[in-house]
């Protein structure tokens, strides 16, 4: 640390700054390889499944690394101080930057985002599937891609406090991880019903009623890592 003069507000500040970035590096991380570890799990199941192949492919896999994971990752690094950041005792400085629930947290959601997008694509898979169904039956691809994409939203939104809930932060504290999320929910949307993108990325047209769908499966990720916050906060205020 190095200090341009020897005010001792100076030295408190350097540390609540020091603090700040070593937090948004561990959100950084949790977001990312928490991600990653659902869309991987996903992708290894369809064909345990039997849902006739990988449903992703190496130019959606590409698409979600870029932009679903990489917008609002860079949005997360600008998140502010919590309140409680010069009131904690300070961390060990060996321990791993996995420690403090880490790395428990990353299987947690990575487990929890496969298991609600593996339901959907089992849903989809048969819905696109049966006798009734006008429209391509590869439609459960782009329902299980767009679900992915989705739920990592949710995920973003949840992740900028390990106390706070989402309804109590200032969305003004950070506005980049709002404009990240609002930004990649519409370009994805535009992957699906823009012709030129659809070709592109392989994908096909869903119906209204499927988008839903899609949104619905997604927001169940946000919902239970909020629910999560709130247990954790309730039995900490009672303890």
């Amino acid at each position: 640390m190095v200090l341009l003069d020897d005010n001792f507000a100076t030295i408190v500040a350097a540390t609540e700054e020091g603090r700040v970035v070593y937090d948004n590096i561990r959100r950084f991380i949790k977001y990312i390889l928490g991600s990653n570890i659902g869309e991987v799990i996903t992708i290894a199941a369809a064909p345990l499944l039997g849902l006739g192949g990988v449903p992703l492919s190496p130019l959606q896999i590409l698409w979600m690394n870029l932009v679903t994971d990489g917008l609002p990752a860079l949005a997360l690094a600008m998140e502010p101080a919590e309140p409680d950041v010069m009131r904690r005792p300070p961390y060990h400085p060996r321990e791993s930057i996995f420690a403090r629930g880490l790395g428990s947290y990353m299987v947690r959601v990575g487990l929890l985002l496969a298991i609600f997008t593996i339901a959907l694509m089992s849903w989809a898979y048969n819905h696109t599937h049966s006798s009734g169904y006008t429209g391509n039956p590869d439609a459960w691809k782009t329902m299980v891609f767009t679900t992915l994409c989705i739920a990592q939203m949710g995920h973003a939104l949840a992740v900028r406090s390990d106390s706070q809930l989402t309804f109590q932060l200032n969305p003004f504290t950070n506005p980049y991880v709002w404009a990240s999320v609002l930004l990649t929910t519409g370009l994805q949307l535009l992957l699906i019903y823009v012709p030129v993108l659809q070709q592109f990325f392989g994908l096909q047209t869903l119906s209204g009623t499927e988008v839903l769908i899609c949104f619905g499966f997604s927001s169940l990720v946000f919902v239970w890592l909020e629910a999560e916050k709130w247990v954790f906060s309730y039995f900490q205020r009672r303890n």
